[in-house]
């Protein structure tokens, strides 16, 4: 059987008409009187707006050069850029009207629009695919060394590990896999709509990659060798020493005598506080109790104290202030199990010596006083091991803790023991009774067996479908359209470049409206860099419909001017917008390559500018192209936030011209407090209302075809309940292209991130 795995998900979303914002035409701010002339009688020329900007029910192609801010700054012509760049032309953007792109669908259409039709040149049948699987090992550290903690409390001290970086290694395995590719297109796949139309962009496709996959997977397996430097289980210092006379041999536990106290234990009982702490029982002294009724005071055993019949020297110990005296701040190596240091046994000449100290033995140099450890002893525990591996048993006397802190002393000079705070990587020790330990930071062989499965996919499906660019749910259509449009530029960064795109959606209710996000700016404090914000602007959730180009009775007229004003609350903050219009008669000379319509049907066009004859396909030159029958449209936005009082300003010059459209638009922008940076300098000198502004985007038309289509632009919509536009996300495997929240103004996209490359 078969498992369907898709690479990706389409995930439709949900945008909403919001109502269009009431402007207030009748308030007043400072030195400026709000205005208003829609219903005047204007006296100056005027024109129809689809005659100066665009009828879009024409097959529209326009292209212009376009000026980011640092080329705004440097060039103030294009031909000066074309002499300084030895003949290259400013970059470009294309801006293009949609009705021969776009392929209305309702749910009735589905079969027609998701057939899949097979691709053959992209299909193959049994290919072989080169792949490759990285298998990666265990990560683990090695022991470098260990080091006794002196700055902890005497009874947590212990050794610390001391550990390498992680080690780990990889291989990559590679393999082919056999399996059958198989291309289709259509329009869009399935499901598409449950009711309504849905409109795509038959220029752009994306491609939907499915995944067949075989019911067994692939099975590699690898195996990594290393050297593993490590403590072993067994290591000295989780030993707990369990020889407690310190004889190195085996003892059963001591007699017990009486239990003076009655307690159950049996222990040596002081019988007197040794307030001098001298050792003995003197003046100054107070008694406790004679436990065993011979009438001194002095140390009253309950078992026999049993010494091991050998001359101990002073236990180990490390002395960190180098006075020769043991503290108790001093590590030490405890050998008898009493937990307290003893220093040697005292070397005497006869038994009186040993009265109350120990029992007096005799060796080869002299006589000592052979003391107990002053607590009962079991029967020692040991561990039998066979460490030479000959079959003989040895016996150690220990037992396993959990904790690093047996303190380890080497007796390879049994004179004077040396006390190991460090131990390092090969490092070996002898202990009292002259046993070798090799390498107490133990190297193991250490193989890392690993196996991991790998999909075995039986074939790969691609899908080839149209770009998504809106989904209409509603009423019946009608005469009030919306016309989707679309730009393209491409940024050239040194070597490399992107493109960009932008969709443009117009409708014209009343006046020109543009259908937009709302986007406001931040000041300093909610963010550190103006990128975490996208574009330099944060914007709203919904659609909003707000006046591009204001019309009387559908025509642009000289001498129009508005003022609007209205306080807009957002989640973020309110703010204070404030809005003004002006038009005027004007000329502009723009470098414009203008073809007029192929009259003749043979395929030749006349240039405008420069009189010359092109063929369908070829571009005409730029040359300065003058228009007089223009109006020049200036509108200048100021948005306050409450509060912070910072001001954004916007300022947008654009000139229309008669059946040419959009000639020429210039953007400007200007702050009272940059958001992005207290000390910013690229503003330009301050005006005659002392604003200073700076270059943002300018466009400037190069080449127009226009080609009428009455009648055949697609309806889009009419007023209606809601509309949907399906943002399918980027991917980074794929190029989406869909419907993009962004901050526009006409067919100009702002990006403020510009103002920083």
């Amino acid at each position: 059987m078969k498992k369907l795995f898709p690479l990706f998900l389409i995930v439709m979303g949900v945008s909403h008409w919001a109502c269009e914002k009431q402007d207030n035409s009748t308030q007043e701010n400072d030195s400026n009187t709000f205005g208003n002339t829609l219903n005047d009688d204007l006296t100056g020329s005027q024109g129809s707006i689809t005659d100066y900007f665009y009828n879009f029910e024409d097959e529209i192609d326009a292209k212009f050069f376009r000026y980011d801010p640092s080329l705004m700054a440097a060039f103030e012509h294009y031909l000066d850029y074309y002499e300084l760049s030895s003949g290259e032309t400013p970059p470009e953007l294309g801006y293009r009207t949609f009705q021969n792109y776009l392929v209305p669908m309702t749910p009735s259409d589905e079969s027609q629009f998701t057939e899949r039709h097979y691709i053959d040149s992209l299909s193959v049948q049994d290919s072989i695919v080169p792949d490759s699987v990285l298998m990666t090992s265990t990560s683990f550290k090695n022991l470098e060394k260990l080091e006794w903690d002196l700055l902890a409390d005497p009874s947590l001290q212990r050794y610390k590990l001391v550990n390498s970086d992680w080690v780990q290694a990889d291989t990559m395995l590679y393999f082919s896999d056999t399996f059958d590719v198989s291309a289709y297109w259509s329009v869009v796949d399935t499901p598409f709509i449950d009711e309504g139309l849905l409109f795509v962009d038959s220029s752009e496709w994306f491609d939907t990659n499915y995944v067949f996959l075989a019911d067994d997977q692939i099975r590699f397996i690898s195996n990594f060798e290393f050297e593993k430097k490590q403590l072993s289980a067994d290591s000295l210092v989780f030993r707990i020493n369990t020889d407690c006379n310190d004889n190195g041999e085996w003892d059963a536990g001591e007699d017990t005598l009486m239990d003076y106290n009655e307690d159950g234990e049996y222990e040596a009982l002081y019988e007197y506080e040794d307030n001098n702490n001298n050792g003995f029982f003197d003046a100054g002294d107070d008694t406790i109790a004679d436990y065993n009724k011979d009438s001194i005071y002095s140390v009253a055993y309950e078992f026999v104290d049993v010494g091991n019949g050998i001359w101990d020297p002073e236990e180990p110990y490390f002395d960190i202030n180098g006075n020769e005296v043991f503290n108790n701040s001093e590590p030490y190596q405890d050998r008898n199990c009493n937990e307290i240091w003893d220093d040697a046994e005292p070397r005497v000449n006869d038994e009186s010596d040993c009265a109350g100290i120990g029992t007096f033995t005799e060796d080869a140099d002299g006589g000592f006083c052979d003391r107990g450890n002053k607590i009962y002893d079991l029967d020692e525990e040991y561990i039998s091991k066979d460490t030479d591996g000959d079959g003989t048993l040895e016996e150690y006397f220990y037992v396993l803790g959990d904790k690093p802190n047996n303190l380890i002393v080497d007796y390879t000079d049994p004179e004077n023991p040396a006390v190991l705070l460090e131990i390092n990587l090969g490092d070996d020790i002898i202990d009292r009774w002259g046993r070798e330990y090799f390498d107490l930071i133990e190297t193991i062989e250490f193989n890392d067996l690993k196996q991991q499965y790998v999909e075995d996919i039986d074939s790969l499906v691609t899908l080839f479908t149209r770009e998504k660019v809106g989904h209409i749910n509603g009423g019946s259509l009608s005469s009030d359209d919306y016309y989707i449009t679309k730009s393209e530029w491409v940024k050239t960064s040194g070597s490399g470049s992107e493109r960009f795109y932008n969709y443009h959606i117009f409708h014209e209710p009343k006046h020109l409206n543009q259908v937009v996000y709302p986007s406001y700016f931040l000041p300093v404090g909610f963010y550190f860099q103006p990128k975490e914000i996208n574009n330099g602007f944060w914007s709203g959730q919904n659609l909003e419909s707000e006046v591009l180009y204001y019309t009387h009775q559908g025509s642009l007229r000289d001498g129009e001017h508005v003022d609007t004003a209205y306080y807009d609350t957002t989640d973020i903050a309110v703010y204070f917008i404030e809005k003004s219009y002006d038009v005027e008669s004007d000329s502009v000379t723009v470098p414009a390559a203008i073809k007029t319509f192929d009259s003749l049907g043979d395929g030749h066009f006349q240039c405008l500018a420069t009189a010359d004859t092109v063929s369908d396909g070829n571009e005409c030159p730029p040359a300065d192209t003058t228009f007089n029958k223009c109006f020049k449209v200036t509108q200048i936005m100021t948005m306050t936030m409450l509060g912070s009082g910072v001001e954004f300003g916007q300022r947008t010059e654009s000139w229309l011209a008669y059946k040419k459209g959009l000639v020429k638009s210039e953007i400007y922008i200007r702050w009272t407090e940059h958001p992005y940076n207290a000390d910013w300098t690229q503003n330009g000198p301050p005006d005659e209302n002392n604003e200073a502004w700076v270059g943002l985007n300018k466009i400037e038309l190069t080449s127009l075809d226009v080609t009428p289509s009455a009648g055949v632009f697609r309806k889009l919509t009419q007023p209606v309940h809601a509309i949907e536009l399906r943002d399918i996300g980027n991917h980074p495997d794929f190029d989406f292209e869909p419907f993009r929240v962004s901050t526009q103004k006409g067919i100009q996209t702002l990006d403020l991130m510009e103002l920083t490359e």
